[in-house]
């Protein structure tokens, strides 16, 4: 049975164990998390309070070893800040009609839902996998120079000419940067396994501080160590940062291509408008999603305090920016690629081992060197019940589509117009630090509701995933068994279509139109 969850909602989860690990990746300014890491600890907090706000902001995880029956009702624990220390999730200056449209340059935030957060009468959570994109940084050595050449054409302009208000900063802005290295903002964002890049692997290790309950104002050298950084490289084998795929490289420019064919529909009235009170500026029309881009940028290396380019642009402009981004990633590394879910069946199968207790069965991307040896990749009884990975939003957005959750009706028009009901959106699923928490969870009581037995349970950035393949339990709470989990994922499990990045037809049924087959009866998205 081909069962795959697709997503409506979103909801805090609680945690028990933990474990870290991570890609190294290169350095940042916005606020991310840094290089991918793995922790290999357990550790068991008394309270069954995560908020995920906190799992990812303060990189603490709270557990409650024993669960008290809660039904469906909201758990509330009042924390003392005083006492607790844990710092606040960072959040921009910005009116949530431009924070929640900066695409991946968002800001993490709760993204609302329907279905409940607490547990069942008798359930608790019985294992956490952690999933979660750097903190903020600066911009890439690629889209910095970008900036920097949109930002040399506005040196041309004279104060005196610049009429309207809105635009007056521009003869005085200036934006320095360290090419991809985290920003203030983004190491208050983190919690642990990490690619090895820096922005990753620091990100992991400002998460595992928290979750140890250390102090925050430490110098970065300071930092406890990730459990394990995950080389990265085209000949590399690492679920967590994924450039093996050839075929891909040579031939697969979808991502660039769909976001060059969105662009005429809303920029050339931008460029006409800024030209217009710019006078000697001449931009074009790369140049305004330059611009764009400093508003998320700017406005995390200042600590979340808005950029003044954040106001230059209205609101149906913010909107179209998004979907900008969204398009681009959705046709680079999610289901409008064809090799992108492949690419993602790595850490799909490894996160079945762990639920399963049982070694990883994969020739994806995962190393079999480190996922056999107990020290880089514990499973069984004595294992962590919690584990942190972390990553980049293009490879998270692999192992979101390799799940097969969050899934269009139909792929994303390329000209528009933006779907009512589109589900892939990049600022709530893979802003910076955002986070995807995927529970076990156990239930012992002989009620009603629910039977006893395991279940999956998916969350992302704070709300839970409704499970369509799952029946009537899978859409109202978001549960789904863990062997009917296990069966919806035999796209992942068959190594998905893994040959086609090396030129070869795929030797399994399995196709890539089947991930999520059954979310075409999706009926609303998540808001």
């Amino acid at each position: 049975m081909s069962s795959h969850l697709s997503s409506t909602n979103f909801f805090k989860s609680p945690a028990i164990e933990v474990k870290v690990r991570g890609s190294p990746t290169k350095p940042e300014t916005h606020k991310q998390i840094p290089k991918e890491s793995r922790i290999h600890e357990g550790h068991t907090v008394r309270n069954r309070v995560v908020a995920a706000a906190l799992l990812t902001a303060a990189s603490i995880l709270y557990f409650q070893t024993q669960y008290q029956p809660l039904g469906f009702e909201s758990l509330q624990v009042e924390l003392d800040a005083a006492q607790s220390n844990l710092p606040i999730l960072p959040a921009y200056g910005l009116d949530p009609s431009i924070a929640h449209n900066l695409g991946p340059y968002s800001a993490r935030y709760t993204v609302p839902g329907n279905i409940s957060s607490s547990l069942p009468v008798g359930c608790k959570v019985s294992m956490i996998n952690v999933l979660q994109r750097h903190g903020a940084r600066y911009p890439t050595n690629g889209t910095g120079e970008e900036i920097k050449v949109t930002l040399e054409k506005l040196k041309k302009v004279q104060a005196q000419d610049v009429i309207e208000p809105s635009l007056k900063f521009v003869s005085t802005f200036d934006y320095s940067f360290i090419p991809e290295q985290l920003v203030e903002f983004g190491r208050l964002q983190n919690f642990v396994r990490a690619a090895n890049k820096p922005r990753i692997v620091e990100s992991s290790q400002w998460w595992k501080q928290g979750f140890e309950g250390k102090p925050f104002d430490v110098a970065q050298h300071n930092l406890v160590k990730a459990d394990l950084t995950i080389p990265i490289g085209k000949h590399a084998r690492n679920p967590l940062n994924m450039e093996k795929c050839p075929t891909q490289e040579k031939k697969d420019s979808s991502g660039d291509q769909a976001k060059k064919d969105w662009l005429p529909f809303f920029v050339p009235n931008i460029t006409g408008r800024l030209n217009r009170y710019l006078p000697g500026a001449f931009l074009e029309d790369s140049d305004i999603i330059s611009l764009m881009n400093l508003c998320g940028f700017d406005t995390a290396a200042k600590d979340g305090k808005a950029s003044p380019w954040c106001s230059v642009f209205t609101d149906d402009e913010w909107k179209s920016y998004e979907y900008y981004h969204d398009l681009e990633k959705y046709y680079a590394n999610s289901y409008g690629s064809i090799y992108a879910p492949s690419l993602g069946a790595g850490w799909v199968n490894e996160l079945l081992a762990r639920l399963t207790d049982k070694p990883v069965e994969d020739h994806t991307t995962t190393d079999p060197d480190l996922d056999k040896n107990p020290d880089s990749f514990p499973i069984g009884s004595d294992a962590p019940r919690v584990f942190a990975d972390f990553s980049s939003d293009n490879s998270i957005m692999k192992i979101i589509a390799a799940l097969g959750i969050l899934r269009d009706h139909d792929n994303l028009p390329r000209k528009g117009p933006i779907p009512s009901s589109q589900q892939m959106v990049v600022s709530k699923v893979v802003p910076f630090a955002g986070s995807m928490v995927v529970e076990k969870i156990t239930c012992s009581a002989r009620t009603a509701y629910p039977l006893q037995r395991d279940y999956v349970r998916i969350l992302i950035n704070d709300a839970a995933v409704p499970l369509l393949s799952c029946g009537t339990r899978g859409r109202t709470f978001g549960m789904c068994s863990l062997d009917a989990f296990i069966e919806s994922q035999a796209f992942a499990r068959g190594g998905g279509n893994f040959e086609l990045c090396f030129g070869k037809r795929p030797s399994t049924s399995q196709v890539h139109q089947e991930i999520g087959a059954e979310i075409v009866a999706l009926s609303s998205p998540y808001v």
